[in-house]
């Protein structure tokens, strides 16, 4: 799965959607994975980003005082709202996806 479509397999990661350490029983499960780059892994393990019902990033409410910001800009708000692509098969819980947004700080 892509957000950004930066295809350097160094810098991509298999990230959990629901936390590894604290959820044993979705840790094997395919439907609680995505693919982002490490900054994206970076921002949605720390709750910063999420994706809605329709796979679409969305920012946490803290991020808006960097809105004006040029590189924020650059690197997050041009991607706020973009569809990621998902795998025809084991797609991103929703149910998941829906815990984690809770958590959005």
């Amino acid at each position: 799965m892509r957000l950004t479509g930066l295809s350097v397999q160094g810098v991509l990661r298999a990230s959990h959607i629901s936390d590894w350490a604290f959820d044993a029983k979705n840790r094997m499960n395919p439907e609680n994975g995505l693919c982002l780059s490490a900054t994206y892994d970076a921002a949605f393990d720390r709750h910063l980003i999420s994706f809605d019902e329709d796979y679409r990033l969305i920012f946490a409410p803290s991020l808006k005082e960097h809105y004006t910001n040029k590189a924020f800009k650059e690197q997050f708000q041009r991607l706020h709202g973009k569809k990621i692509a998902v795998p025809v098969k084991f797609l991103p819980s929703q149910e998941l996806l829906s815990k984690h947004r809770e958590h959005l700080s």
